[in-house]
């Protein structure tokens, strides 16, 4: 008998008793990661090259808000989305984008939002972009639709092919209280703002922390 292992065994016993409230803080947040944290598989084309068909994202459900946990009771807001968010949302109205899907926030509350050929104006001013090296995107598979240039705007990658897309200019419009204004990354393959207007705060569903590269990559 190895009296070691039952000395071991009562200073864990102690230790548990005297941490008790963390060990039992520690297991309850345990359990609400399930509620909060969410896995998606990239289903669509919108968001070529930063993510491909078929990469894992990691979405934060209480980026905005908290609910109670497995129920849509809103308990209070913890953040306000930002211009460049990564986010699920969904179209309630719309039968193809009720159930969620994925799109950059370009336009927030009370600004004025304008695109020219492909480029995006808040407030009149144009968002910065730099172009990129078509060349560093072979990986992209060829079965992937993406355009024959590619930017960074702001931080994110972007492409389009100059004077393809049929949505490549929208109108100047401001938008009002709770209202944002959402982008595919892919502009030339993307159904977003451009064609359902923009979306109020309650559709934001959560936003993405995290993109795992599962998808095929060309060699």
């Amino acid at each position: 008998m190895d009296w070691g292992d039952f000395r071991y065994s009562d200073d864990m016993l102690a230790w548990l008793k005297k941490h008790v409230r963390l060990v039992l803080l520690v297991i309850g947040g345990l359990s609400l990661v399930p509620a909060y944290l969410h896995a998606y598989t990239l289903a669509g084309p919108s968001d070529i090259p930063t993510v491909l068909l078929g990469d894992k994202l990691i979405v934060n459900s209480a980026a905005y808000q908290l609910k109670l946990p497995y129920s849509n009771v809103t308990l209070f807001r913890t953040a306000l989305p930002k211009r460049g968010d990564f986010v699920l949302l969904h179209v309630p109205n719309n039968p193809r984008l009720r159930f969620g899907f994925f799109k950059r926030i370009m336009g927030l509350p009370g600004e004025t939002i304008e695109i020219r050929e492909n480029r995006v104006f808040v407030n009149d001013q144009a968002i910065p972009v730099k172009d990129l090296d078509l060349a560093d995107f072979a990986w992209v598979p060829k079965g992937h639709p993406i355009g024959s240039t590619v930017q960074s705007e702001d931080g994110h990658w972007i492409t389009y092919t100059p004077g393809k897309s049929e949505r490549r200019n929208f109108p100047l419009i401001r938008l009002s209280d709770g209202q944002y204004f959402v982008l595919g990354d892919n502009r030339d393959d993307s159904e977003d703002s451009r064609e359902f207007g923009p979306v109020l705060g309650d559709l934001l569903l959560g936003r993405v922390i995290a993109t795992f590269a599962t998808g095929p990559r060309a060699k």
